[in-house]
């Protein structure tokens, strides 16, 4: 049977189903196909879970610290099996949002099965036959990579796509990979009473983060006992006599490897993480000796997803892995666009929503739009969480920018919520228009917010110092660190001057 459309949407994650579902708005005959279930790696293997399964850790985490708020601390273990359940109801509430008739209802037709191009206008679904559109969104997604480790394979692992089907905590626990699926994990596992090292390449963990940042989070998994070992990589595994998993380590140089694989330290939504030469070499003690554990996490990395699709058919080209494509998305078959982390940019939900959008318009419409990163925002969700978005302090300084820095040590609120750790970073040009933020608080997520639409409208810093923000709130530190800009302004020519007119004013 061949059906006929004007968009398929191929994959069933945020990209495909934003772009199918915006196209039958529009009056299109849109269709979505997926081999799987609606929803992606987000709903049932990333960020849903994940974030259910991180806060029953915090509030595990907050029940030990009790007493540091006067009250009576536990430090009873907790059943992990009721928080795995816990976490797979969020997870079934969350995942009627991506229910098949409510996009059907929408006017998209749901197709299910292994799809594979037979050219650039027709894709052939398993037990659904052909699909002929006009145009094609690819949204595949990505999966887990792992490394060539000996005996890695043998010994078994648990990914960020089997972890959440497990009922038995483990004893103990050994994380490949301190990026961000990494050290999310590693410090959920420990909190729910596994102990847990992670062994990072790199010479950080967090390693493509603001270098404050990754130095305030390994201060926090070392004081909460997890053992990091940087400048360290797997080099054999090997299964022990009682069933534990032995992982022999050895130092590793910086740098990604050569062949066009993941970088052994770059782990969850895209990003590498790399040290510079100094720290390696602090971090290189490390590495000798071996380390056992009952069951090993691999989190070092995700490849795009594009195996079997046929991409050769369609005259689909790639480039490292990934989907080629041009800076309106389009890949190099004219019929087709992609989307999301199939195109081996940044790994978010909310970037792939975005270059859906954006390759559904460019898809339909005359007047085309490039796909812009500078404004794309991240959110590491340890506790506490690191928000960033835009220009490093590095790159900013190098712009002629400055940074402006408050400690949540002197807020009021994080000190009232015993939640003073962290700090929220951001720079500016003279004129106070913003080149990026970086933030390490309870929340930071949410307390990026308000710079996000600052820097998107051109709101300078001075702008924001002259709102009024609720107190107390941890929004406060955005506004502390705005009226740092304004305290520099004073201390300019301009400021001098005004000072020396208030003083004869007075």
């Amino acid at each position: 049977m061949t059906r006929e459309y004007d968009l398929v949407a191929v994959g069933g994650g945020v990209g495909g189903l934003v772009s199918a579902a915006g196209a039958a708005y529009l009056g299109l005959r849109a269709a979505v196909v997926e081999k799987a279930e609606l929803g992606g790696d987000c709903l049932w293997t990333g960020c849903v879970p994940s974030k259910a399964l991180i806060a029953s850790a915090r509030l595990a985490r907050r029940m030990e610290e009790a007493g540091e708020l006067g009250l009576r601390a536990t430090g009873q273990g907790h059943p992990f099996k009721a928080v795995m359940k816990r976490m797979r109801d969020a997870r079934a509430t969350v995942a009627k949002h991506d229910d098949p008739q409510r996009f059907r209802d929408m006017g998209v037709a749901v197709h299910f099965g292994a799809a594979r191009f037979r050219d650039d206008s027709a894709l052939e679904v398993d037990g659904v036959g052909l699909l002929r559109a006009k145009r094609f969104i690819l949204a595949t997604g990505a999966e887990p990579w792992a490394p060539a480790v000996s005996g890695l394979a043998s010994a078994g692992y648990w990914t960020y796509e089997t972890v959440f089907d497990q009922d038995e905590l483990p004893g103990s626990m050994i994380v490949l990979g301190g990026g961000p699926v990494g050290v999310e994990l590693a410090q959920t596992f420990s909190r729910l009473g596994a102990k847990v090292t992670i062994v990072e390449a790199a010479g950080a963990v967090l390693g493509g983060e603001d270098d404050d940042a990754s130095a305030h989070l390994a201060g926090v998994l070392a004081a909460e006992g997890i053992d990091v070992r940087t400048g360290t990589t797997a080099v054999a595994v090997r299964l022990a006599s009682d069933g534990r998993k032995v992982v022999e380590l050895g130092a590793v140089g910086a740098g990604p490897p050569q062949d066009g694989s993941p970088s052994p330290s770059a782990v969850g939504p895209g990003r590498a993480a790399g040290a510079g030469a100094s720290e390696q070499v602090a971090a290189d003690r490390n590495a000798p000796g071996r380390i056992a554990a009952d069951q090993i996490l691999v989190a070092t990395g995700r490849r795009p997803r594009i195996e079997g699709l046929g991409l050769e058919a369609a005259g689909i080209e790639t480039l490292r892995g990934a989907v080629r494509v041009d800076a309106r998305l389009r890949t190099s078959a004219k019929t087709v666009w992609a989307a999301g982390d199939v195109t081996g940019g940044p790994q978010f939900t909310h970037a792939a929503e975005y270059m859906a959008k954006t390759a559904l318009r460019n898809s339909i419409l005359p007047a085309k739009a490039k796909a812009s990163w500078d404004a794309v925002p991240r959110v590491t969700y340890t506790d506490p969480e690191i928000a960033h978005v835009g220009l490093g302090e590095e790159e900013a300084r190098a712009s002629g920018g400055a940074v402006y820095r408050y400690d949540l040590a002197g807020l009021d609120r994080a000190v009232a919520d015993g939640a003073a750790s962290g700090f929220a970073k951001i720079s500016a040009d003279r004129r106070g228009r913003i080149l990026g933020a970086t933030i390490v608080a309870k929340g930071a997520g949410e307390l990026l917010a308000p710079i996000l639409v600052a820097r998107q409208n051109g709101i300078s810093l001075s702008r924001v110092a002259q709102t009024i923000f609720p107190y107390p709130t941890m929004a406060e530190s955005v506004k502390r660190a705005s009226n740092e800009f304004m305290r520099g302004r004073l201390d300019s020519r301009s400021g001098r001057a005004l000072k020396r007119v208030v003083s004869w004013l007075k």
